[in-house]
């Protein structure tokens, strides 16, 4: 049984993801067992929570997943406590973080910054607090962590008003803390930039975390049974600085099926292999060393042409293209694959969760079936007039009104979907590449 809560927020950018590791950091240091979870599709801030943790972290998100698979994930972790970070407002998002913890029926730590603002901090938490009996969510808003604080004085009169209200100040963490740079899509990668050991505890001392442990509510999931692992097909999984972003349970979703080796697309040769997956990622930030690489482009484009199952997400997409043009308009070539070229843009062009039907049969999925998951892109997909459509976009914008190029038996798109969105899961994947194994 795991003990669990949620670090919620009254929006986005009020220090979630800093907080979040700095209290995973405190149970780890103080002995226990911790596991990390995000909610929303987020693939950047899991790479922080993993980096502190030494475990993966898994996103919970009901429109991707649906409400027993987000217990499902939940029910993964095995440790003495599971704290989930949330995403945006505490009741943003058609998957909310006031939705998830209605869900769990778990304690919500409240964070406000406090920059501009002292005894309104207490304001805003009455809001958040009285503002659930207007939702269908039955929330427990265990107390507030104020962010941003610039003095003693400023903490006491926070300190005061929350006493006023009756809700509990579990900490306040001075304005110059520190925090996690950005770029275009999100934070850094953790792989790329991480808050040293002395900065978290720095912000945990700030805590009460003994308040935190006892708020923290016990659960009882039932632990999911894994399947027979049968391991004949061989998954080529893209994974360097370029691929990055996967859903955890996407990759552990092959592995019950498969091996899985991955590759960098920047550097190394193919890998021995029987399906290709190209998550997403900075293609863009590394187009250059992509398209040096010819060897591999050569030999991913003769393997496609040979029938061998690829798939493509977003970054994927673009690997899979012909060319990826920069917002500077340097253009480099790429596979040659798909008919398709890419344009960056210095303008968001799509961000949110995505719905589509596929209309036809490909590497993934089966005519009818219907995937769920997220776009999220500064590019557009500049395509040719014959080019063949794997899906029907049913939410979200995707290339057009379509998505999932196809040709062969590659298929490539905007969306990240979510494996248990999925009918057949990555079962349908792998069956294609046993087969093209056996060819």
């Amino acid at each position: 049984m795991m003990k669990c809560l949620l670090v919620a927020g009254t929006q986005s950018g009020v220090g979630k993801t800093t907080i979040t590791l700095a209290i995973l950091k405190a149970l780890k240091d103080s002995g226990y067992s911790v596991q990390s979870f995000k909610v929303g599709p987020d693939f950047i801030d899991p790479s922080h929570l993993e980096k502190v943790t030494d475990e993966p972290c898994y996103n919970l998100d009901s429109f991707m997943m649906g409400d027993q698979g987000v217990r499902r994930e939940l029910a993964k972790g095995d440790a003495d406590y599971a704290v989930i970070e949330g995403a945006m407002g505490l009741y943003d998002g058609i998957s909310s973080c006031a939705k998830i913890g209605d869900l769990l029926k778990i304690p919500i730590l409240l964070i406000v910054d406090a920059s501009a603002s002292s005894e309104s901090v207490a304001a805003q938490a009455l809001g958040f607090i009285k503002y659930a009996s207007f939702t269908p969510y039955k929330l427990t808003i265990a107390g507030v962590i104020a962010n941003r604080v610039g003095s003693e004085k400023h903490a006491e009169s926070i300190r005061r008003s929350l006493k006023a209200i009756n809700v509990p100040l579990i900490g306040t963490i001075e304005r110059e803390a520190s925090g996690i740079p950005s770029r275009h899509l999100g934070l850094y990668m953790g792989a790329e930039t991480s808050l040293s050991a002395s900065a978290l505890k720095s912000i945990y001392d700030s805590l009460d975390i003994e308040f935190i442990q006892r708020a923290a509510a016990q659960l009882t999931l039932d632990r999911p049974q894994e399947p027979r692992r049968t391991r004949e097909a061989v998954i080529g999984i893209a994974m360097d600085a370029a691929f990055c972003f996967y859903y955890r349970s996407n990759i552990e979703s092959i592995q019950k099926h498969a091996r899985v080796v991955y590759f960098s697309p920047i550097r190394d040769a193919l890998p021995d292999v029987d399906g290709l997956y190209f998550g997403g990622g900075y293609p863009e930030l590394h187009a250059t060393q992509l398209s040096a690489n010819r060897h591999l482009l050569d030999d991913v484009r003769t393997n496609a042409d040979d029938g061998m199952p690829i798939y493509g997400e977003c970054g994927g997409l673009m690997y899979l293209s012909r060319s990826l043009s920069t917002v500077e308009n340097k253009r480099v070539s790429l596979t040659n694959i798909l008919p398709v070229d890419i344009q960056m843009t210095q303008k968001l062009q799509a961000l949110g969760h995505m719905e589509v039907e596929a209309v036809r049969d490909c590497a993934i999925a089966r005519i009818g079936d219907t995937l769920r998951g997220h776009e999220y892109h500064y590019s557009t997909a500049l395509v040719d007039r014959d080019a063949r459509f794997a899906y029907r976009v049913t939410k979200g914008d995707g290339i057009d009104a379509h998505d999932g190029i196809m040709e062969s038996n590659v298929v490539a798109s905007y969306l990240h979907a979510h494996v248990y969105s999925m009918p057949h899961e990555f079962d349908l994947f792998v069956a294609n590449a046993n087969a093209f194994s056996r060819s």
